[in-house]
């Protein structure tokens, strides 16, 4: 019998080295044909990888690319857990609130001599785009997408409520006085998101910071959340949904999908989102009315730049070939094919598929919008944020409480070593 329990550990070692084993050839291989392999960890939301892929293998025919996606539930921490054990693919695509606090990890590769050495013009790149892939001055990751969001709603029930849906509500009154004539039956004048942590914060940030407010200090080791812009803003966030009741009584179940998919189904009059929305309202219910207008801005026109880039990390044995990819995927007209976005290059602007006019006011909004704190606590920040609006939106505490506790909290994390 011991014989057999020695054989079993034996066993169950030798899989699990093989499991590892399997894990650490994650980043790159060659196929025995002379061509070198690249491990690609994409988003699961771009469906057109496979033909820019192509392309770049047809240019490239030495170097495949295995491409796996995966979805946004859960895609940082298994990033995060793969760099910190230096083991992970050639590259990744990932979002630009995360280049930091991934770069600090050590697991990402400096991209300053492959830029410098291949020409690429940095300044084709917007601003913020590029400012956000940068730490202590080493670019971490190349940006191929930007965003921002805008205001989208249903012109036919705005024109019925007696609204003017020519250019949608301009400032945040406005659009809570449309809100409340929308609102009729089941059909309900505003959505927001209660539940995602990245939904919901994202669009509160989009509120304090169009109110003129911030998150943190200018040299982020203090949080702004207790000041008058950011708790007007989120008193307005819960309000919207317990006091004034424009909002579908289902929204602290409710993600940006299921905002979307309200708006589509005509049961909501407006809500914020991006340029990624349009063509999935469209392809659903064609017969929406819809209009699109910036984000309403009380005191200055600010908004949340969102966008993702691509990144070589510490664990690919072949750093040249995916330079290559990423070069490659961040050309104007490659990202705005790849992008489900706008591309993050400005000479992409002018391409075809950016001309819609519903698109027109989301393109002219990135000039009004600002990254977030590029720090390694940004993730816990939002986490806390999120976790004390719900407690809010739920009733469970006042809204000046939860800014106070959120900040506290936040104060607490970034004086830490």
């Amino acid at each position: 019998m011991k014989m057999l329990k020695v054989n079993a550990s034996v066993v169950v070692i030798a899989v699990l080295g093989t499991v590892l084993a399997g894990c650490g050839s994650n980043s790159s291989s060659g196929s025995g044909n002379g061509k070198v392999e690249l491990t690609y960890w994409d988003g699961a939301w771009n469906t057109n990888t496979a033909a820019v892929v192509k392309k770049f293998e047809e240019k490239y025919p030495n170097i495949k690319v295995n491409v796996q996606q995966f979805p946004d539930a859960g895609m940082s921490d298994k990033y995060l857990l793969a760099l910190k054990q230096k083991n992970g693919p050639d590259l990744m695509n990932i979002a630009v609130d995360w280049i930091t606090p991934f770069a600090t990890t050590g697991g990402l590769v400096p991209l300053n001599n492959q830029i410098q050495t291949d020409k690429v013009d940095l300044n084709d790149f917007y601003e913020g785009a590029i400012s956000v892939a940068k730490l202590n001055d080493k670019v971490y990751a190349l940006p191929y997408r930007t965003e921002t969001h805008g205001l989208i709603f249903n012109k036919k029930l705005l024109d019925a409520a007696g609204v003017d849906s020519s250019k949608g509500p301009q400032n945040w009154a406005d659009l809570l006085a449309a809100a409340q004539k929308v609102t009729k039956g089941d059909v309900h004048g505003f959505a927001l998101p209660g539940t995602n942590v990245g939904n919901l914060t994202t669009q509160l940030f989009n509120m304090i910071m169009s109110n003129g407010g911030s998150i943190l200090n200018s040299t982020n080791t203090k949080s702004t959340l207790t000041e008058p812009a950011a708790v007007e803003m989120a008193k307005l966030y819960v309000d919207l949904f317990s006091k004034y009741q424009v909002m579908p009584k289902s929204m602290l179940q409710n993600d940006n999908i299921a905002d979307r998919n309200l708006f589509t189904n005509e049961k909501v009059g407006m809500y914020m989102s991006g340029i990624y929305d349009i063509a999935p309202i469209k392809q659903a219910n064609s017969k929406v009315d819809m209009g699109v207008a910036m984000v309403p801005a009380n005191k200055e026109r600010k908004t949340v730049l969102g966008g993702w880039g691509v990144a070589i990390t510490t664990a690919s044995k072949h750093p040249e070939e995916a330079w290559k990819f990423i070069n490659f995927i961040t050309q104007p007209d490659i990202s705005a094919e790849y992008s489900v976005t706008f591309s993050a290059r400005k000479s992409a602007a002018t391409n075809p598929k950016y001309q819609d006019p519903l698109t027109k006011p989301l393109l002219d909004a990135l000039q009004y919008a600002q990254p977030l704190p590029q720090i390694p606590q940004w993730t816990q920040i939002k986490q806390i944020i999120f976790d004390n609006i719900q407690l809010a939106l739920s009733g469970k505490s006042t809204v000046e409480e939860a800014m106070i506790q959120a900040s506290k909290a936040i104060d607490e994390l970034l004086a830490k070593k």
